[in-house]
């Protein structure tokens, strides 16, 4: 009933970072040390690898204002959800995940719920009434001056996201972001550097740089190249690459250095003319073709990864039937597809020619399909071949990691056999003797 509500509410801009319901005062939510001992704090991060970055920026504030963390949401006195709502499932999923941790306000410990994020900052105004049950309501972050680097890591300990830039003045039709987010804001160069420093005395090894658009940070190969300086980093991987802003200059760097691994993240979300020209994505089909070739030629091992966005308004049986041609003819390594969703506050929102949910699914399927083919050749290829692999378990009689082709959390694993004990974090050498559709099965070397 309140994911419906939501759906039918209007976008307000949300002008200030923090609003508080019932004349709390938000740093008594925080700095409760008066009133409890040793208070515990539940913590949901919900959405992109960009959120992950600023709930890790909430938990860091709450260790220092004496918080722990626990598992257990009924050993919680706050419990905190970071949320999305950039589509109408992410919304979804939000306002499921807070009736569920309010319940824990009458079962357990709890005494604030904090919901914070993408949801409150657009709905600012709608959601104190329709969620009586949530103390205070944060927005998103909304300036890189006064940006501390988190200590706090959701991640595993050799992997940190690191996020170089807030917002976007890309202004894609179907896209909220630039609502929720606000402008482009460039975070300075020496505070990321000096965060991954940190980070690599810490113990990371994989740095992922972050952002809505991460190619449009100015002097971005010179940021690579000086992160590749950094004494125990061994990784750096880029992600949310837009196609229009990807550079001669990137692709070089990403050529000539050797920790950087070779893997873009490449959304291109189409590949009609007519389309791409209603999405407002700033680049035609021979573009992305030019782009992909070079990018190919200048990098032969590159792992390209994309998402698609099927049944946008306007989208018919000859523009769908163009894009699932190209994803067979281009054969990415990596591919995610979404279904258009109509959010109020987006140009999209009003256009004619909207695609009815059961073609948007069929046509998601057929993607699918066409990939999980696509993958499994690319996988069998691999069979025979040495590759790096960053540990980050153990497996029933193996262990599991990953390759420079996998992202975390978004694309396959390796598993891989050994007479020793390799502990997580390690990167050790494979060789790939099975492949499944998305997965490598090897054998340390």
């Amino acid at each position: 009933m309140i994911t419906k509500k939501l759906d039918d509410i209007r976008y307000s801009k949300f002008e200030n970072s923090i609003f508080v319901k019932k004349n709390t005062n938000f740093r008594m939510l925080e700095c409760s040390n008066s009133r409890l001992s040793s208070p515990k704090a539940y913590v949901i991060s919900l959405g992109c690898p960009k959120n992950q970055v600023d709930t890790e920026s909430l938990m860091t504030k709450l260790a220092q204002e004496g918080y722990s963390f626990t598992n257990n949401p009924k050993q919680a006195d706050l419990i905190l959800i970071n949320t999305c709502a950039f589509i109408k499932s992410a919304k979804e999923e939000s306002i499921d995940n807070i009736l569920e941790m309010a319940k824990y306000k009458k079962q357990g410990k709890c005494k604030h719920l904090i919901v914070a994020g993408c949801l409150p900052q657009r709905y600012k105004y709608e959601l104190p009434k329709l969620l009586p049950e949530v103390d205070a309501f944060i927005g998103t972050p909304t300036e890189f001056s006064n940006f501390e680097f988190s200590n706090v890591q959701i991640s595993p300990p050799w992997t940190a996201y690191v996020k170089i830039a807030e917002g976007c003045n890309n202004r894609c039709n179907y896209c909220v972001i630039p609502s929720i987010r606000g402008k482009l804001r460039i975070r300075p160069m020496l505070g990321i550097l000096k965060e991954v420093k940190a980070l690599a005395k810490s113990g990371v090894k994989e740095i992922i740089f972050v952002a809505q658009d991460t190619t449009v940070y100015p002097q971005l190969p010179k940021l690579l190249k000086m992160t590749a300086k950094i004494k125990g980093v061994s990784w750096i991987r880029l992600l949310y690459a837009h196609p229009a802003h990807v550079s001669d200059a990137l692709i070089e760097t990403m050529a000539n250095e050797k920790k950087i691994v070779k893997y873009l993240d490449l959304p291109i979300q189409h590949v009609s003319d007519k389309i791409l020209t209603s999405m407002n994505r700033r680049y035609m089909r021979q573009d992305l073709e030019n782009l992909i070739s070079k990018i190919r030629r200048k990098i032969p091992k590159i792992a390209l990864r994309t998402s698609l966005l099927v049944g946008f308004p306007g989208e018919g049986k000859q523009e769908f039937q163009e894009l699932l041609a190209f994803i067979k003819q281009v054969k990415f390594s990596r591919l995610g597809v979404f279904t258009y969703s109509k959010e109020e506050g987006t140009p999209a929102y009003i256009m004619r020619g909207q695609v009815s949910e059961k073609k948007k699914q069929e046509r998601l399927q057929m993607i699918m399909q066409a990939q999980a083919c696509i993958a499994r050749e690319l996988n069998q290829a691999l069979i025979g071949q040495t590759l790096d692999i960053l540990i980050e378990g153990a497996g029933q009689g193996c262990f599991i990691g990953r390759s420079y082709l996998d992202a975390p959390g978004i694309d396959g694993t390796v598993l891989v056999s050994s007479k020793n004990t390799i502990k997580p974090g390690e990167i050790v050498k494979a060789k790939i003797k099975r492949a499944t559709t998305y997965d490598l099965i090897g054998y340390q070397t």
